[in-house]
């Protein structure tokens, strides 16, 4: 089976089940998660070169909701079996989009055992955390040119953040990733702030990004210092909802909310 995955969460689905021989075409965030780096780049979350895919002839093509919407039915008016996977509102919909990727590539039972460990830490977070006291805390992306965004309370982050014991200071927000406000932000005043980082500014100091984004510097997360940036890598990321959100990135944020109860009692 040939298959071009325009989802990073996609992508790292395929490897794990034992698929990553099975694809041709990626975008370029998916191969983070792919040992083989020489795999065509077929599209963006902004294009997809429907010519490349012509050559590739994939038997499948997967591509990400909320990006691609307006791409389901242009690939599927030139002929290719195109499937849109959902951008998760909870964890559990991960979960779900792993069997339902595993179920079109013929391998549901490895899918099943995939999904059954995911649930495995979703309950061991859920056992683990007693909650008293939640922070109030901020999610923001870091863009290329500098705009951000942030997510409401329909998505599968405000779900994590509630897991390991905090409140997304956007948690009554009835939407998935919008632009917050500058005063929006400073008036819900978060005391933990975690920041997605990506390319271009890996590597980014603290001071360099306050830089950028003064106006954080109004909120208790600035004056107790906890300002957490989290570049984008397998171990966390906040931006793509593939297992490893589950396995890796839900530990990084329960570290984070559960050092902020520990500040808080010294």
């Amino acid at each position: 089976m040939r298959i071009v995955s325009l989802s990073p969460a996609v992508s790292e689905t395929l490897s794990l089940l034992g698929l990553e021989d099975n694809i041709v075409g990626v975008t370029p965030w998916c191969k983070m998660y792919l040992k083989r780096k020489e795999i065509p780049i077929v599209g963006t979350y902004l294009d997809i070169n429907i010519e490349m895919l012509k050559k590739l002839n994939p038997d499948i093509v997967f591509i990400q909701a909320h990006v691609h919407d307006k791409f389901l039915s242009v690939l599927r008016s030139e002929g290719f079996n195109a499937y849109l996977v959902s951008l998760p509102t909870n964890l559990l919909d991960i979960v779900s989009n792993v069997e339902f990727v595993a179920s079109l590539v013929d391998r549901y039972w490895e899918g099943k055992e995939l999904a059954d460990k995911l649930l495995d830490n979703i309950v061991y977070y859920k056992r683990a955390i007693r909650v008293g006291f939640r922070p109030r805390v901020y999610v923001e992306y870091l863009w290329p040119d500098k705009s951000f965004s942030t997510t409401g309370g329909l998505t599968y982050v405000d779900d994590a953040i509630r897991l390991c014991g905090g409140v997304n200071i956007f948690f009554d927000k009835k939407q998935k990733f919008f632009f917050p406000k500058d005063e929006e932000i400073i008036s819900r005043n978060p005391q933990i702030i975690m920041v997605n980082i990506e390319p271009p500014f890996m590597g980014i100091t603290l001071e360099k990004f306050l830089s950028i984004r003064e106006p954080l510097k109004n909120t208790l997360a600035y004056e107790e210092g906890t300002i957490y940036l989290i570049e984008e890598s397998v171990e966390a990321n906040l931006a793509h909802p593939g297992p490893s959100f589950i396995i890796n990135t839900l530990k990084r944020i329960a570290e984070v909310i559960s050092s902020y109860e520990k500040l808080r009692k010294t």
